[in-house]
């Protein structure tokens, strides 16, 4: 698929960056990045937290500076840095000024290349929680009633290819390694609201991802799952979907843990890459048979719904062109109020 233009006449859509995250140190794919999400994107304005050699790099590679502010935030959160710490210990760090961007209205929507983790620990903490309807938080099991708290557990979700500008949405990716079922019915809710709102589907066909497609197939986990998501008649719930027909269009909206999902989709692009980087006749061939549509760099740009505010992850490997990618996802997102009517949809079941 190749990436569209937006319209020059595109209002202005502010979005604060965190310009310290990432595998990769090196500050000039983010500096690039910055230049081909602005040419995407002309309405884009951007708010650049990092350090005194991103400013430098900037200012050196004659950046615009008439669309652009940039902020100094030396710390730098690691990846796997636990969230307590992150919390209590990162104050000044990069991520968490770009948060509280969002939070305090300067920005429309944050992005960061930084560790899920932690990413998701401080939208929690800074942004709070999006919640469901009253008549969502009670469920039947076997046991009788199983009541719950009204707000919504956070996800990762992004759009994955299932043909040429044609997409569905798969959720979570990463955001939560350990679930319970009820955690997936809130995944499926703010997936149907996701597809409802970027896909412009009236009933968003949602699957849970499986070992298999039988009734008795899967962990007691997703069994109990698929109890709770054919209870709500206000989700449009199909049952079960295999590994190998994640992108055969079965779906609008695919569910599972973060944990599978990540390792799910990773698997994914680790295909696509063998494909990128054959050489030889491999290569020519493996061009042909492959689509524009399934290069995978296309798709960078994770939303993490649930939140009070809009959140987007990008890969920590992302090149110049994935981490643009993901830049203007978070400004398209921001341009469509994603937070706001997610929200709206996850209230409206009376």
């Amino acid at each position: 698929m190749a990436i569209q233009q937006e319209s020059s006449s595109a209002e202005r859509t502010v979005v604060a960056l965190d310009g310290t995250g990432g595998d990769n140190k090196d500050t000039r794919p983010v500096v690039d990045a910055v230049r081909f999400a602005k040419a995407m994107y002309p309405g884009l304005y951007l708010i650049i937290f990092g350090s005194t050699q991103l400013k430098n790099d900037l200012q050196k590679a004659q950046v615009d500076p008439s669309f652009y502010e940039f902020r100094l935030a030396q710390q730098v959160i690691p990846q796997d840095e636990e969230p307590r710490s992150v919390i209590k210990n990162y104050s000044n760090s990069a991520m968490v000024k770009a948060i509280e961007c969002v939070k305090n209205k300067e920005a429309d929507s944050m992005i960061s290349s930084g560790g899920s983790g932690p990413l998701v620990a401080l939208a929690r903490h800074i942004l709070g929680l999006q919640k469901l309807s009253d008549t969502r938080i009670k469920f039947k099991n076997r046991h009788g009633m199983v009541s719950r708290l009204g707000q919504v557990r956070p996800c990762f979700a992004a759009r994955i290819p299932i043909g040429s500008n044609r997409f569905a949405l798969m959720m979570d990716l990463g955001a939560n390694a350990n679930c319970q079922a009820q955690d997936l019915f809130d995944f499926a809710c703010l997936g149907s609201a996701f597809a409802k709102i970027s896909l412009e589907l009236d009933a968003p066909r949602i699957a849970l991802l499986n070992v298999g497609t039988e009734m008795g197939k899967g962990s007691t986990m997703v069994k109990l799952a698929k109890q709770y998501l054919e209870q709500d008649r206000n989700l449009h719930f199909t049952g079960f979907i295999e590994a190998n027909r994640i992108f055969c269009d079965d779906a609008d909206v695919i569910i599972t843990d973060g944990f599978t999902g990540n390792v799910a989709l990773k698997a994914a692009e680790g295909v696509a890459d063998l494909y990128a980087n054959a050489t030889g006749l491999k290569k020519f061939f493996g061009k042909m048979a492959r689509p524009e549509w399934l290069l995978p760099w296309q798709y960078n740009g994770s939303v993490l719904l649930g939140v009070n505010g809009l959140v987007i992850k990008s890969h920590a490997s992302a090149g110049k062109e994935a981490l643009a990618v993901a830049v203007v996802e978070a400004a398209r997102a921001a341009h469509a109020s994603l937070a706001d009517k997610v929200q709206e949809e996850l209230l409206m079941i009376k």
